[in-house]
């Protein structure tokens, strides 16, 4: 064989392999993503109520946030004590844990009231905290 063709033919399967490895590394990253990204339970309190959705406020990493999630007929929404009811009977202030997919436009899985917040008195004691540290 010519010694040109053996080179060529040695660098085409280089080639080969080097772009198949890449495109098997790109899709295990792929899939790493995709297994992370689920539901998830976040302990908040709701800021807002609307025909269908509900505002809330929760922390994460030491910092509030605040987030905005979908309601419709396939959501649980109950209380504590196993008592379900609707979107119209959550009011501002409920302290709740929402099940629901935080990166997808799907609306909750679950709602569950736990208890009562007052938002503005714990933002109030926050902000007089911050001040005594300093």
């Amino acid at each position: 064989m010519n010694i040109y063709l053996r080179t060529a033919l040695a660098l085409m399967t280089a080639i080969t392999l080097l772009a198949t490895s890449a495109v098997w590394a790109q899709d295990k990253k792929a899939e790493k993503k995709a297994k992370k990204k689920g539901p998830e339970t976040v302990e908040a309190v709701i800021t807002n109520v609307g025909q269908r959705t509900i505002t809330f406020q929760f922390e994460r990493k030491g910092k509030r946030r605040e987030g905005v999630v979908g309601i419709d007929d396939q959501t649980y929404v109950e209380k504590i004590e196993r008592k379900q009811f609707s979107l119209k009977d959550l009011k501002e202030g409920d302290k709740i844990y929402l099940y629901y997919e935080p990166d997808a436009y799907t609306p909750a899985h679950a709602v569950q009231v736990v208890g009562w917040e007052d938002i503005k008195k714990k933002e109030k004691k926050e902000k007089k905290e911050k001040k005594e540290k300093k």
